[in-house]
């Protein structure tokens, strides 16, 4: 996963994209990098760490004044095995470097932005324009979703323009916002509320149509629809991936996270199960996983009538743990990220919120942090559904906590996911019907291929 931007601006093009950049640094931790263009010029500076590491004070002798385009990501790929994004190409008329939070399957061990990338090249050997290059490319990428931002250096010209496209199921997000001088793009909508806040201010506001090539070189907005856009957003965006307070398909990311917390309490009929009379509420303490879990948290606290407290505090400072294949690590990784407040566990029974369990390693790593910490016992409020299959990126994960429970009713995966992690009591889930009614879009437009197994580039 990645966070990816693009700023066209003829003042302070630098300055703006790194502001931008900073609003998708939750998307990827691993490495961030930038490709700033001008008039005869494209140069791309990256490296591993968070955006605050990478652009240091050298940041400055790197960029120019002159630069008017800058694209950039924040990227969560392995950045010990793979060359760092943005990647750059030449080919022919035509530099450019390229950005994409998505997935280009194709055998071989590199980075999406350098089989996209190739591709384009093939392309450009038939075609003098880069559009039609990457038109080309995009309807032979018949399994592939991406949202993709390029620096492109027209060389006959000298001219640089932004370009930025989207698969035609929008399976990734991405924003844009542009004035009659201006254009940003994002991953999603956060950034651009933030920078409005800064004091810029936008004429045009919108989620990119998929399916679609957008071009910006200075003289306006170009946009071609180059595929039928077959909606299958990415549900996990709502419950995980994306801020709180970004709107992804004119839905804010927020208030579905509360509705999956109102969807779990009348699902498992959590007021019976818990028996909150007024002699008991006491036994009991409501804590959300943070950060995605809070949202939920809400929700549950506002249907239970039971007020909720902070008891896991997680160091920001740490990246996300679902992405480690190494289970071992990944427990090491989740106990340096949570802490336990234990004035607010000692003697009670835990109900936690949390977005999702994927293998149950660092489930169970907070549970058996929450009974050491003086836990009575712990059962988990879980705001997905049980995941079964793996997602359809080229991660083909075979430690699934759910996966061997297909076929079960929903409170039978949860009490044989929960009898497989034994610092948990139990772990309730949402189905896949409570996911997309909570998102508000139709079924046909949501991606909900782990939970169900429905892949969205088969024809519905």
């Amino acid at each position: 996963m990645e966070g990816v931007i693009g700023v066209y601006s003829k003042e302070d093009a630098a300055r703006k994209a790194l502001y931008t950049l900073y609003g998708v640094q939750h998307r990827g931790q691993e490495s961030a990098g930038v490709s700033a263009a001008g008039d005869h010029s494209l140069r791309t500076w990256k490296g591993k760490g968070l955006v605050s590491n990478v652009f240091d004070e050298r940041y400055r002798s790197f960029t120019h004044p002159d630069d008017y385009i800058v694209i950039g990501c924040a990227s969560g790929e392995d950045a010990n095995n793979l060359e760092l994004p943005p990647i750059e190409f030449s080919s022919g008329r035509y530099d450019f470097s390229i950005a994409l939070d998505g997935n280009v399957p194709e055998k071989g061990a590199r980075p999406d932005e350098e089989v996209l990338g190739r591709l384009i090249e093939e392309k450009l050997a038939r075609s003098e324009d880069i559009e039609s290059a990457l038109a080309q490319t995009m309807k032979g990428l018949a399994d592939s979703y991406y949202s993709l931002v390029m620096a492109v250096l027209d060389k006959e010209t000298g001219r640089s323009e932004l370009v930025a496209a989207r698969d035609r199921y929008g399976i990734r997000p991405l924003y844009i916002a542009h004035n009659v001088d201006d254009l940003f793009i994002a991953s999603e909508s956060a950034p651009i509320d933030v920078l409005e806040g800064l004091g810029f201010a936008f004429d045009t506001r919108r989620d990119f149509v998929p399916g679609a090539i957008i071009r910006w070189d200075g003289e306006g907005l170009s946009e071609t629809q180059v595929l039928e856009p077959k909606q299958a957003h990415c549900v996990f965006e709502w419950v995980y991936f994306g801020r709180p307070d970004s709107v992804i398909e004119g839905r804010t990311v927020h208030s579905v996270r509360k509705r999956l917390g109102h969807a779990l309490v009348e699902t498992h009929s959590l007021r019976k199960l818990y028996d909150l009379t007024q002699g008991r509420k006491g036994e009991m303490v409501l804590i959300p996983v943070p950060d995605s879990g809070r949202s939920v948290c809400t929700g549950v606290s506002e249907t239970l009538g039971v007020a909720s407290d902070e008891g896991v505090i997680k160091n920001a400072y740490l990246g996300r743990t679902y992405i480690i294949d190494d289970p071992n690590f990944r427990k090491i990784a989740s106990d340096l990220k949570h802490n336990i407040i234990r004035e607010t566990v000692r003697g009670k029974k835990v109900v936690i919120t949390d977005d999702s369990i994927v293998r149950g390693t660092v489930s169970e790593s907070i549970a058996q942090n929450l009974l050491m910490a003086g836990a009575a016992e712990v059962d988990f409020l879980v705001s997905f559904g049980p995941i079964f299959y793996p997602c359809l990126s080229d991660r083909k994960d075979k430690t699934l906590a759910a996966s061997r429970y297909k076929g079960k009713s929903l409170t039978e995966v949860g009490d044989l996911v929960a009898s497989n992690l034994p610092s948990i009591n139990n772990v309730r889930y949402n189905s896949p019907e409570n996911v997309v009614e909570a998102i508000g879009l139709p079924r046909d437009h949501l991606c909900i291929q782990c939970m169900s197994g429905e892949k969205p580039f088969e024809e519905k």
